[in-house]
């Protein structure tokens, strides 16, 4: 069944289902961008995680904050308020999603420096993609598909990949 119909028929499975699979691609992005960050920025200039200080919670207090918590208000304001208003705005599709992406890698870049800036400005795209594919449904079913999308986003990172990686 085509995109849009599906889309018409079932909005919030469509919305819903759009974000959990969104980190089949946001994962690569970010990963990418952030080890060509790490391999060209100079020493010292790529930053920490802007999460560093939720981890120090612990497992559990990360899947409460930085899986469930953090991705709805940082979707709220990176994703669903600046695609929102740029799109008032008649601003293209495309700058609206290529503009919160970095907006929410700027934002991630004044808490964790250049290198998490760069790779969430990668992911925050993709986010605002799925954003966008679900907006004719309505802005809720956008929000459910960039917010759903991040936080399997984070708990993959955290869960999945980091213990992969040792760390």
């Amino acid at each position: 069944m085509p995109w849009p119909a599906l889309l018409k028929r079932r909005p919030w499975a469509a919305s819903f289902g759009l974000g959990l699979c969104t980190p089949l691609l946001s994962l690569p992005v970010s990963l990418g961008t952030a080890i060509l960050a790490a391999t060209l920025l100079p020493d010292g200039r790529f930053g920490e995680s802007a999460a560093k200080s939720i981890g120090e919670l612990g497992n559990w207090g990360f899947l409460l904050v930085g899986v469930l918590l953090m991705p709805a208000w940082e979707t709220l304001i990176g994703q669903s308020l600046s695609v929102e208003l740029l799109r008032r705005l008649r601003v293209t599709p495309w700058a609206c999603v290529v503009a919160s992406g970095a907006f929410f890698g700027a934002a991630h870049w004044l808490g964790g420096g250049l290198g998490h800036g760069l790779s969430t400005f990668a992911s925050g795209t993709v986010f605002a993609l799925a954003y966008w594919l679900c907006r004719p449904a309505s802005f809720w079913h956008a929000s459910t598909a960039a917010y759903a999308a991040h936080a399997m986003h984070n708990l993959l990172v955290w869960f999945v990949i980091g213990p992969l990686l040792g760390g």
